[in-house]
């Protein structure tokens, strides 16, 4: 057997790939098509920007950045929410269901009763459930690389990829906490339920973290959405550290879901 549950789970998302792709790019689309629009306004929004309290810019649209710039306004607009939403949920409800599903519907007896061994298995479902953020990353990139230049959005393509794989990671590393604790429980709800929660509560942390100096330095250093740049990341770019954390987080992730996996007793 050659990668087969891997090939079996991706085809399993095809689905969900070809709506999020779609709904992801048609979007990103709409706001590219709408940037002539906002650059012929810009005194105006200019006004408006300067008119904000410093640390809502800085949560917002990113510290120091020129909303009105190519790199600035499609920061905001595609980093800040969307891009970031959509490869979460994502990320959060494929990992969730990826091996709690299959005892859920009643087919893990089939899948352990091939030759394959358990920690392959968890990394093949594991691996099929996180690839299509990728995708959908790779979209949206093809669409501002062929789609930006003529509406003005001239960007670093080399910037938005990692900006992109930065965003992808973020994704991957919610997907991931789902997967582990789902796996280790048996539970959909409960796996895609904390991580979804805790997405929540860092990306309200690094808002807060924005507007409250205190807390700057702790939101900065525990949040993922500060690690991948966040609505800042096309002018000012992915911190390389907060790129290696992203890295990092869905192996140890990975990892413990193989050990937990490879112990549970699944008889009960």
């Amino acid at each position: 057997m050659h990668a087969d549950v891997l090939r079996r789970e991706l085809l399993d998302h095809r689905r969900s790939l070809i709506g999020c792709t779609v709904g992801g790019v048609l979007l990103a689309l709409m706001y590219v098509l709408f940037y002539p629009t906002i650059r012929s306004g810009g005194a105006g929004i200019e006004a408006l920007l300067k008119s904000m309290p410093k640390g809502f810019q800085s949560a917002f649209i990113g510290g120091g950045v020129d909303y009105l710039s190519p790199a600035g306004y499609l920061g905001t607009e595609l980093f800040s929410i969307l891009v970031p939403g959509l490869l979460l949920v994502m990320g959060v409800l494929a990992g969730g269901r990826a091996l709690a599903g299959e005892e859920q519907d009643g087919t893990i007896d089939l899948l352990l009763s091939t030759p394959i061994r358990r920690g392959r298995l968890a990394a093949e479902k594991a691996g099929g459930a996180m690839l299509p953020l990728y995708v959908v990353a790779a979209a949206l990139w093809a669409l501002v690389a062929l789609a930006g230049p003529s509406q003005g959005l001239d960007v670093s393509l080399g910037g938005l990829a990692v900006a992109l794989l930065a965003v992808a990671l973020l994704g991957t590393g919610f997907g991931m906490l789902a997967f582990l604790i789902s796996s280790a429980t048996g539970s959909v709800g409960l796996g895609a339920g904390i991580a979804g929660a805790l997405a929540v509560a860092m990306y309200a942390l690094n808002i807060i973290g924005a507007l409250v100096p205190a807390l700057t330095g702790i939101a900065n250093a525990v949040s993922p959405f500060h690690w991948d740049g966040g609505s800042g990341v096309l002018a000012n770019g992915v911190p390389w550290s907060g790129l290696g954390l992203l890295l990092a987080c869905p192996i140890v992730l990975l990892s413990l879901s193989l050990l937990a996996y490879e112990r549970r007793d699944l008889t009960t």
